[in-house]
């Protein structure tokens, strides 16, 4: 009996410094906040990356040298342009931009092929 007691008091004041230790946290509910509008489509020349996307006939590609490089919108390959797959993170290219119509071959001096008319 008296274990049970002493079973029955220990978790009492256990749920008891347990509540304290929970209510003195001070957290708060974070909530999101309200929906941002998605940017409008980037033109030649603009800044671009994974939040922000290209027109569809362009493509976002690394641009710069390695100390200063940044990501603008440029034009996809046409037929007989030089043109890369290759992506570095989130639909941004490093070297060049796919092709605008088509899979741009594999090689390091690939280029657009031509579609018939």
């Amino acid at each position: 009996m008296k274990t049970d007691f002493a079973v029955l008091a220990l978790s009492f004041v256990v749920a008891s410094l347990l509540a304290d230790v929970i209510s003195s946290q001070g957290q708060q509910p974070v909530l999101p906040g309200p929906p941002r509008p998605t940017p409008s489509p980037g033109r030649v020349g603009d800044p671009c990356g994974p939040y922000r996307r290209c027109l569809g006939h362009l493509c976002c590609l690394l641009t710069g040298n390695k100390k200063s490089a940044r990501a603008t919108c440029q034009p996809k390959g046409e037929p007989g342009e030089k043109c890369s797959e290759e992506q570095v993170k989130g639909g941004t290219y490093s070297s060049r931009c796919p092709c605008r119509i088509g899979w741009c071959p594999s090689g390091q001096d690939a280029r657009c092929p031509y579609w018939p008319n």
